[in-house]
């Protein structure tokens, strides 16, 4: 069946009461936000940002591609083979029409949030249900109220499922999306400090984090970690089928012991409905295990047996955001630097403590904490203490993670000023054997960093 086109895009942002100027009738390939990543057939939409407005680049992405384009104001120029959509208010237009596409293709959605993991559990989860369903997911990280409109550009009516992730940072977001996706599965993996600074506490997050199962109907399913002390009380007052998962001993998909198989993914048993399957999960750590049953737990919500749903995991081709590099010293590069909130950066570190050979990490700061980065950073100088021979770290906050670390009896722990300094002092260390975690918040821009120690970004 076919997907979204100019055509669908202009008769239903006409009936919205925009103005529309329609040109051909031609595929939407799918949805951008920058006019520089524009690519052929795309539909763009001109946010208006912080730090530019999109509705100054409308013309340069027709130009390198658009078929369409959402924006608040026309651009200057006759664009008779464009059909342009002009709206007051271009978040809540691309938000209409993606909630219209997505009714059009009547296809269930999954909904997955979380304050740490959410893209490595929607692209487990979408993997595994694909042996079973015809399954759409969004890409990248399009989780937020201009990014998952953008996501679902590219549904279409004969996708049997759509697997979406679920972002936050700033209060009714997590509600918006729900109203434009509308899911019957809602996944909430856990609930931490990141977003702090601009919610203003974890009750804030608890909050809107749980406002994805609260939004489900009748009929849907939640899948929540049990083990999340925020999460599990949720589970008594919703309306909808529960399925939560975890070591607690109320939930219905029980994991057991985890044996950990370093780089190479984990291996533990899952209990449901009376009957228990070993699992082997392609992704290292034992701290993404969430995402694991989060892909078991979404596959029994559609009604796929356990036994299906644990073979579907082992077999998914899916990266998690770890990438192994190898540096031409012969050192290993575990290249995490993606995001960076308390918990995950602590998973990393206790991946990293169980592998063989010399450790070594260069930590960046963890962002949006507010009044818990401080103690939020020294913690994970003490976890790092226990966990590495080497820790460099670099910035105002990395202060902290070495200083504790150094209070913990760690010796080679030392503090730069640049993240440049930190990678030059690491590369005159690297010897064949070593192993070393690059991880810090997208705002430190650490792939700059992994050339210096002798990988490619």
């Amino acid at each position: 069946m076919t997907g979204l086109t100019t055509g669908w895009v202009a008769r239903a942002m006409r009936g919205l009461g925009y103005e529309v100027h329609e040109g051909p009738g031609v595929p939407v390939t799918g949805g951008a936000a920058d006019s520089r990543k524009v690519q052929p057939g795309n539909l763009f939409t001109a946010f208006p940002g912080e730090n530019t407005d999109g509705n100054l680049y409308v013309a340069d992405a027709l130009r390198n591609g658009a078929v369409a384009a959402i924006c608040e104001r026309a651009p200057e120029g006759e664009w008779p083979d464009k059909t342009i959509v002009v709206v007051p208010d271009a978040t809540r237009a691309i938000g209409e029409l993606a909630q219209a596409w997505r009714r059009h293709c009547n296809v269930p959605v999954v909904g997955i949030t979380g304050t740490v993991g959410k893209t490595t559990a929607k692209e487990l989860t979408a993997a595994a249900l694909s042996a079973t369903f015809a399954t759409h997911r969004s890409e990248g990280n399009l989780n937020s109220r201009e990014g998952l409109p953008l996501a679902l550009l590219t549904l279409r009516p004969d996708h049997e499922v759509s697997v979406l992730e679920m972002g936050m940072d700033s209060v009714g977001e997590i509600a918006r999306l729900c109203a434009i996706a509308e899911p019957r599965v809602g996944v909430v993996l856990n609930i931490g400090l990141t977003h702090a600074e601009k919610l203003g506490s974890v009750e804030a997050i608890a909050n809107e984090k749980l406002s994805l199962p609260r939004a489900l109907p009748p009929d849907g399913t939640a899948v929540l970690n049990f083990d999340d002390g925020r999460i599990a009380p949720v589970a008594a007052e919703l309306r909808c089928r529960v399925i939560g998962f975890g070591r607690d001993e109320g939930a219905q998909l029980r994991v057991g012991d985890i044996r950990d198989h370093g780089l190479d993914g984990t291996e533990f048993e899952v209990t449901f409905g009376g009957k228990t399957v070993t699992v082997r999960s392609p992704l290292p750590g034992a701290h993404v295990v969430p995402a694991a049953l989060t892909a078991i737990g979404v596959n029994l919500a559609f009604g796929v047996p356990l036994e299906d749903a644990a073979e579907a995991v082992r077999n998914a081709q899916v990266e998690g955001r770890l990438r192994r590099i190898r540096s031409v010293t012969g050192a290993t590069i575990l290249d995490d630097r993606y995001n960076a909130s308390p918990a995950s950066v602590a998973g990393a570190l206790g991946l990293l403590a169980r592998l063989p050979g010399r450790r070594i990490a260069l930590l960046g700061k963890m962002a949006e904490l507010g009044e818990h980065a401080e103690p939020e950073h020294r913690r994970i100088g003490r976890i790092a203490a226990e966990s590495v021979e080497v820790l460099v770290s670099f910035g105002e906050l990395g202060r902290y993670i070495i200083d504790e670390a150094q209070e913990a009896g760690l010796d080679k722990a030392c503090w730069f000023e640049t993240k440049e300094a930190a990678a030059a002092a690491i590369r005159e260390l690297l010897r064949e054997g070593d192993t070393v975690l690059v991880k810090g918040s997208r705002s430190e821009a650490l792939e700059t960093v992994i050339p210096v120690l002798g990988g490619e970004a």
